[in-house]
């Protein structure tokens, strides 16, 4: 009677656990493992396992942090009732193909499956697996065409659909342009890459000695605006990283720094 009660408290009720063959995602391929879950110290009624796909990211707006929380995708396991005895293991197996044309994994973007066992009469349990999401497709092409020129994300952050879906990426230059500037910022829609890459972009070249104080002041050392990547633009890295490098040597022109 007394375990029955811690039971329902969640004290020595059943568990589950998300074993992954892979904690790697690849947008567009599929992702295996199984599920186990084991009995606790009594016999309890589960009423349904499910596994959900989301997504934790956080983005600067002004002076506020905005952090933003969306399950991608729900995948049902069983909605069967059953119960299980102390103790018993059970498996099933787990597929999932992982969406494409979403956020990548960065500097505050996060993915995770989080496993959901329904339980009768009691706390249900959950397990939460962190997994990394790399790109595909023309959004694998812009990306990488970033990293072939040096430059590495510092700051990120994913506005969530509800804020229109960008995925804001600050980058630093490691080896081109080092040095030159304070940030390159690209923002574009991860749901809209299909055909090619658009958003925004902010240059902002670094300050040097009382010329680059005034050129801060008055905003001459900044080039803000909407940029266009085709199909035809990203048709590789290495045709991407040179449609990078032009863009931001046309769009810099005339910045003080």
């Amino acid at each position: 009677m007394l375990k029955n009660i811690f039971a329902s408290f969640g004290f020595g009720a059943a568990k589950v656990d998300l074993v992954l063959d892979d904690f790697r995602l690849k947008m567009g391929q599929p992702v295996t493992g199984k599920i186990i879950l084991t009995g606790g110290q009594v016999e309890q009624a589960i009423e349904g396992l499910e596994v959900e796909f989301r997504l934790s990211s956080a983005y600067q707006r002004g002076d506020d942090t905005h952090y933003v929380n969306e399950t991608v995708a729900t995948i049902p396991v069983t909605e069967e009732t059953f119960k299980v005895a102390p103790e018993e293991t059970k498996e099933y197996p787990f597929t999932f193909v992982c969406p494409e044309y979403i956020p990548v994994s960065s500097v505050n973007t996060r993915y995770y499956f989080q496993t959901n066992l329904e339980i009768k009469s009691g706390i249900d349990a959950k397990d939460r697996d962190f997994v990394d999401v790399y790109p595909s497709g023309l959004q694998e092409y812009f990306l990488n065409g970033f990293n072939k020129l040096g430059f590495v994300p510092q700051g990120e952050g994913y506005t969530g659909k509800k804020g229109g879906g960008f995925q804001i990426i600050q980058f630093r230059p490691t080896e081109w342009l080092r040095g030159e500037y304070d940030e390159i910022v690209f923002m574009y829609q991860p749901a809209h890459t299909q055909n090619g890459v658009a958003g925004f972009f902010e240059l902002d070249k670094k300050g040097k000695g009382l010329l680059g104080l005034l050129a801060d002041e008055l905003d001459l050392d900044e080039k803000k605006g909407r940029f266009v990547f085709t199909k035809a633009d990203l048709t590789s890295e290495d045709y991407a990283a040179d449609t990078i490098r032009q863009f931001i040597i046309h769009h810099a022109q005339g910045l003080i720094g």
